[in-house]
C-alpha cells in the first residue's frame, strides 16, 4: 500500500468494466494502427492469399462457400435471443441475454463504421469466387460469427453444469469463428489482416461482456 506524508492511501485498481472498456479502446487504437500499416501489412496479406489461391480445389470451394455463409445466416441472431431466453428460465434475468444480444448488434454496427471510416479495398477481383460489395477491412462475416460465437459461449456457459461441457462448446464455437474467417481469405475477398482485425474488434467487445456478465448473471434474491 502506498503512503502520503506517512498515511496509507488506498491503490487504485481499475474494475473489470472499466478494465474492459480500456481494453475496448486499446483494440480500436490497434485496428486502426493495423490499416495505417497498410504497405506493411500488405505483404504478409498476400502471401497469406497466394497460398491459398495455389491450395483451392473444387471440394474445398463448395466447403468455403458453405461456410462462410454460415458466417451471416439469418438464424445466428435468433440463437444468440433465444439462449437468452434459456438463461432467464434458469436465473430469472433476462440481463444476461439482452446484454449478450446488444454486444452483437454494437459490434456488427461498429464494424461497419470503422469498415466506411478506412475504406479499404478488397483483393483483385480476378481472384475472388464470391460475388462482394463494400470495403475489406475488417471482415463482416468474421467480426459476425465472432460475435455471436463469443456469445453463445458466454450464455451457454451459464447453463452447462460442468467445466468440460463448457470447454467443448467453447472450442466447437470458436473453432466455427475461425474457419468463417479463414473461408473469406480462401475465396479472395478479403485480406487475412481484414480477419484479424475482425477478430481483435469482436475480442474486445466479448472482454466487456464477460466483464459485466458475472453481475448480470446473479439470480435474483428472493424477497
Amino acid at each position: 500500500m502506498a503512503t502520503t506524508a506517512g498515511l496509507p492511501t488506498a491503490r487504485w485498481r481499475p474494475s473489470r468494466p472499466a478494465a474492459a472498456g480500456i481494453g475496448l479502446v486499446a483494440a480500436l487504437v490497434v485496428l486502426i494502427g493495423l490499416e495505417a500499416a497498410d504497405v506493411v501489412m500488405r505483404g504478409p496479406d498476400s502471401v497469406v492469399l497466394n497460398w491459398m489461391l495455389a491450395h483451392r480445389s473444387g471440394g474445398l470451394t463448395s466447403l468455403a462457400v458453405a461456410v462462410t455463409d454460415s458466417g451471416t445466416s439469418p438464424v445466428l441472431f435468433p440463437l444468440v435471443a433465444a439462449a437468452g431466453v434459456l438463461v432467464y428460465l434458469r436465473t430469472e434475468r433476462w440481463a444476461p441475454g439482452l446484454a449478450a444480444l446488444a454486444v452483437v448488434v454494437v459490434g456488427v454496427l461498429s464494424r461497419l463504421g470503422l469498415a466506411t471510416l478506412v475504406g479499404d479495398a478488397r483483393p483483385p477481383s480476378a481472384d475472388r469466387l464470391v460475388a462482394v460489395s463494400g470495403f475489406s477491412f475488417p471482415s463482416g462475416h468474421a467480426a459476425t460469427s465472432a460475435l455471436v460465437a463469443g456469445t453463445l459461449a458466454w450464455l451457454l456457459s451459464l447453463l452447462l453444469p460442468g467445466r468440460p461441457a463448457r470447454v467443448v462448446i467453447a472450442a466447437a464455437l470458436g473453432s466455427w469463428a475461425v474457419l468463417v474467417g479463414l473461408s473469406r481469405v480462401y475465396l479472395g475477398v478479403h485480406w487475412v489482416s481484414d480477419v484479424l482485425g475482425s477478430w481483435l474488434l469482436a475480442g474486445a467487445w466479448l472482454a466487456l461482456l464477460v466483464a459485466v456478465g458475472l453481475r448480470l448473471a446473479r439470480p435474483t434474491s428472493p424477497a
